[in-house]
């Protein structure tokens, strides 16, 4: 197992910018990382802007970055780095960490892409090597790929295996919300109980599960979006348009943020859109989602929502939703909550029966 601080502050001495979306295995590297690169680390909506970040800094400065994802986000790479970065477009070199989901008894939404990325990433011309757990050896093999890098003008990426970095907790400043997530889900549940839920990936979509466990209801009113980050919102809108029942979408700050651009499309439909909004990305690391420099209120307004509401109370969150269940069309529901999340959450099983559940009485 690699040190992490000792690793981060070798990878800073080697490389001066850092950009990419949040991974858990990789999560105790980039809170080091974050700790000694403070300037030079960026958390990106998705995956291509990493990318795209990573070619800029090399068009402006001839140096390599490092680019950081989980292989489930290699989809949204692959188009700049086939139509940017690749030798026949702009040729530009950088060195990627792909946190290695989908080993033995992993998650469903991770399997496929498990067994899928070495394959890809061959497809794309682009070399990929395991990252050894031996750090001495690590470092040999970084050195190697920045010079092949430099000397060739390749994409080389490096895969990470569970357990590769040993953990390294960073101390960040969290917000000072007051909402609770999981209560404020309970409640929602509890007001829309006649209606069809669609819960974003991560502790949304398992706090949801479990609440539904808890209080001995029906999960045929969930479909759990427990991969696709930042498509739970697009699976709303259509689904409304089908629909006999209520929609209600579960979203997350950081799913939101990923394919923000979705919500143009939503313009006179007619579906309830919650975004749980703890500005991090509460289940891969804690790492910030940016979403603290917006305003979801000012922008879901300005991109066509019929009604736009924003609460950090219980009580204005009552009161909210009192008004919302006597409004039709498309509304929008910030909620601003802490950045916690209980250790035992249950995660769901057998999904593909969940799925002809939900869509029985659709």
């Amino acid at each position: 197992m690699i040190n992490s601080l000792e690793f981060a502050n070798f990878l800073n001495e080697k490389f001066s910018f850092f950009a990419g979306v949040p991974d858990s295995l990789l999560k105790s590297l980039n809170n080091a990382l974050e700790l000694k690169c403070k300037n030079n680390f960026f958390v990106t909506a998705n995956e291509g802007q990493a990318i795209a970040f990573a070619s800029a800094y090399n068009l402006s400065t001839s140096k390599i970055a490092l680019v950081y994802m989980q292989n489930s986000g290699l989809g949204n790479a692959i188009n700049p780095l086939l139509s940017l970065a690749d030798p026949k477009v702009y040729n530009i070199p950088l060195i990627m960490f792909i946190g290695l989901r989908g080993g033995k008894d992993d998650e469903p939404q991770h399997l496929k892409q498990g067994e899928v990325t070495k394959k890809i990433l061959q497809a794309c011309g682009i070399k990929s090597f395991f990252l050894s757990q031996n750090i001495k050896k690590a470092k040999e093999q970084i050195d190697k790929a920045i010079q092949e890098c430099n000397l060739k003008k390749q994409i080389i990426a490096f895969l990470i295996k569970k357990n590769t970095f040993d953990n390294f907790k960073a101390i960040r400043e969290k917000n000072n919300f007051k909402i609770i997530r999981e209560e404020a889900i309970s409640l929602i549940q509890d007001y829309f109980n006649h209606s069809k839920f669609i819960a974003t990936t991560g502790m949304i979509a398992r706090e949801c599960y479990e609440l539904r466990k808890i209080k001995k209801q029906t999960h045929a009113n969930d479909f759990l979006v427990v991969g696709s980050m930042g498509y739970a919102s697009s699976l709303a809108f259509i689904i409304s348009k089908y629909s006999r029942k209520h929609i209600v979408c579960l979203d997350g700050d950081g799913a939101f943020i990923m394919h923000m651009g979705s919500i143009l499309n939503f313009k006179n439909s007619n579906f309830l859109h919650i975004v749980l909004n703890n500005q991090a990305h509460d289940s891969v690391g804690g790492q910030f989602t940016h979403a603290k420099n917006a305003s979801f209120l000012k922008l879901s307004k300005a991109c066509g929502y019929s009604y736009s509401f924003s609460v950090k109370t219980m009580k204005d969150l009552k009161n909210k939703l009192e008004i919302i269940k006597k409004l039709n069309g498309l509304i929008f529901l910030e909620i601003k909550v802490k950045q916690q999340t209980r250790k035992d959450l249950l995660r769901p099983k057998d999904i593909l029966m969940l799925k002809e559940e939900f869509c029985k009485e659709l």
